[in-house]
């Protein structure tokens, strides 16, 4: 009698311990998985296409996307880039022959170089990285573009645009330069790089190089 009177006991509490602890675990929130929201389809399904999503839903989950160090949209209809700011650890982006109309990459402050040519973009935010070093804007919509901020500048690329002005005297290393086509007379340069244009400069045969453009 001893024993069966402890043996009830003991499946007594194990049963009162169980029922406790699923009610604390169901008390417990789950945890959130941080998300990043992904306003246009094609820039989504691009996204699931190189396996970094599964589901055409509107967001991508953060974790899968904020390592990415280079990511290549070339050619696939989108319009909006927006939840780009999370790629945080881009380098290297590619959304050439698109349908974009600006680029806000103020928040991706690792970029170093960014393809944009063939869209119709009239605004661009490049962020405040002062390693920028390459930007390819040719066939857009641009009517200015300030590079004051990034000495960096190799390469810079506008040409098919409506530039009335530019100023390059604050990139001493830009070897590649190209702005014809553009409603512009004058690039403003230093006289470092007046005295010896680089080969790989182009412009309209119109146009001129000079210290002040004014």
């Amino acid at each position: 009698m001893y024993l069966r009177k402890n043996l009830f006991k003991v499946l007594l509490l194990a049963v009162l311990a169980g029922c406790s602890t699923d009610s604390e675990s169901n008390d417990e929130p789950e945890m959130q998985v941080a998300r990043t929201t992904i306003t246009d389809p094609a820039f989504e399904q691009a996204l699931i296409d190189q396996g970094f999503d599964d589901a055409l839903d509107g967001s991508v989950r953060t974790g899968a996307i904020d390592f990415l160090t280079d990511l290549n949209l070339d050619g696939l209809g989108i319009e909006n880039l927006g939840g780009i700011a999370d790629f945080q650890a881009l380098v290297n982006l590619s959304v050439r022959n698109n349908a974009l109309s600006s680029l806000d990459l103020r928040n991706n402050t690792n970029l170093l170089f960014v393809w944009a040519e063939n869209n119709q973009i009239s605004s661009i935010n490049l962020g405040t990285n002062p390693d920028f070093e390459k930007l390819g804007l040719d066939n857009n919509q641009m009517n200015s573009l300030d590079i004051a901020a990034y000495p960096e500048f190799q390469l810079l690329t506008l040409a098919n645009n409506n530039i009335s002005s530019l100023d390059v005297s604050g990139a001493p290393d830009l070897n590649t330069l190209a702005v014809e086509g553009n409603p512009l007379s004058c690039v403003q340069v230093s006289s470092v790089q007046l005295q010896a244009i680089p080969a790989n400069w182009t412009k309209d045969e119109t146009d001129n190089y000079a210290e002040d453009c004014n």
